[in-house]
């Protein structure tokens, strides 16, 4: 471990060395239509990767989530309107990495997260 770490210091020193939280790209994008009472939305998102490795020399693969929604307020006699929200993350459940474990500062893998679905209620006052 030790040799490890004098190599790195030794790297540094004569080079430049990429902060871990450095990526060349990153790009969203978004649409959102109402259609008869109903609120769409999806929206795009491309990360081109974290730094990893040695000195943070290499970089992850790329990755594209998408994501969508649906909004609707209803009115009902006995509770009044109420805004409806169902959301769809990760449509296509891509498992991606966001950071490998490796390259300086970096001690853990941690994934993006699976596909997922969330309801949600509201209710004004």
């Amino acid at each position: 471990m030790a040799c490890a770490r004098s190599n790195l210091i030794r790297y540094a020193a004569n080079n430049w060395v990429y902060v871990d939280h450095q990526q060349a790209l990153t790009a969203s994008s978004g649409l959102a239509y109402n259609w008869n009472g109903t609120h769409l939305s999806t929206d795009l998102i491309y990360q081109s990767g974290l730094r990893n490795g040695f000195a943070n020399t290499t970089s992850l693969p790329a990755y594209t989530v998408v994501n969508l929604g649906l909004r609707r307020t209803i009115a009902l006699d006995s509770t009044g309107p109420m805004e409806y929200r169902l959301v769809l993350l990760n449509l296509f459940n891509q498992t991606y990495l966001i950071r490998d474990g490796s390259g300086i500062g970096v001690g853990a893998p941690q994934y993006g997260m699976p596909r997922g679905f969330f309801l949600g209620i509201t209710k004004p006052l």
